[in-house]
């Protein structure tokens, strides 16, 4: 299987980690379908369980059924919040076919794992996200913008690659080429340590943050670059960086100051993160991170 999805394809609703709002969720859902596709609930997409979308167990088999059921062609998280790092190990990652993951956030824990194994995955906006702003515009988490949404449904229909626009932060400015990796900065630290550490040798790094003051910011990306996770990267690209504590200008300071020594081109500005421009990306995939735009392609 590849990125592109035919229409009337069977897509998983999954929510491996935090708890969604179900409002929020038909929306999402809804503008999927209008896309042509038939989304299909996970077994026990409703549970609850604390801070999570149901228990370990409950939460494990909806995602092992997501990956392996036969009638289904891709999955798609219905929310990030914490949790999908416990279900890594449960995967029976001999059995998956190769039908693409999509989400962001605490997703990352599983795109990265997919990227390990060579298999498909989308980072780009969760279900509730992708709710109709004329309908949901004000109330709670944020909505992605239309130019996220149509970019999202080009990438599944006709498999047109983004070009994410930024600016020259710090490094040197020449082209570089690789597989562009990554994704949400606490999650990628939280995997240091661990079977599914990130690994950068040869690739292109892309990160994203929010609500985390500088001080926070700093102690994981130097989490990243002690744990040799940061080694051999040809580039960084950083989307949002959102704090409403800080102020933009020293946020993108600190992160100069954090990536200079490094010594390799950094971009900054990306429509990648937590905010309303959340531009799809398909993780692995070749792009030339340029003085302007990461260019997928």
């Amino acid at each position: 299987m590849g990125l592109q999805l035919r229409n009337g394809a069977r897509v998983a609703v999954v929510a491996p980690a935090g708890m969604f709002t179900a409002e929020r969720l038909q929306g999402g859902m809804d503008v999927v379908r209008s896309w042509g596709y038939d989304l299909v609930a996970a077994p026990q997409l409703f549970a609850t369980a604390r801070y999570t979308a149901g228990s370990m167990e409950q939460r494990s088999a909806d995602l092992n059924w997501a990956l392996t059921e036969p009638d289904i062609d891709a999955v798609w998280f219905a929310r990030g919040g914490f949790g999908t790092a416990h279900l890594l190990p449960q995967i029976p990652w001999q059995r998956l076919d190769g039908r693409p993951v999509i989400g962001f956030s605490d997703a990352t824990a599983l795109l990265t794992a997919l990227q390990q194994h060579s298999l498909p995955a989308i980072h780009g906006p969760v279900l509730q996200t992708l709710a109709s702003s004329e309908v949901y515009g004000g109330h709670g988490a944020v909505l992605v913008d239309d130019t996220s949404r149509r970019a999202l449904q080009k990438l599944l229909q006709i498999g047109e690659l983004p070009t994410l626009r930024g600016e020259l932060l710090c490094g040197p400015a020449r082209p570089v080429r690789g597989p562009v990796l990554g994704g949400n900065l606490t999650v990628l630290g939280s995997l240091a340590g661990t079977p599914w550490a990130l690994r950068t040798q040869g690739a292109i790094l892309v990160l994203e943050e929010v609500g985390e003051v500088p001080y926070r910011v700093d102690r994981m990306i130097t989490q990243l670059r002690q744990s040799g996770a940061l080694q051999g990267v040809l580039g960084i690209a950083l989307g949002d960086f959102q704090d409403a504590r800080t102020d933009a200008a020293e946020m993108r300071q600190v992160l100069r100051d954090l990536l200079a020594p490094l010594g390799v081109p950094v971009l900054a500005g990306l429509p990648v993160g937590h905010g309303a421009a959340n531009v799809a990306w398909p993780v692995g995939a070749v792009a030339t991170l340029e003085m302007e735009a990461l260019r997928f392609g």
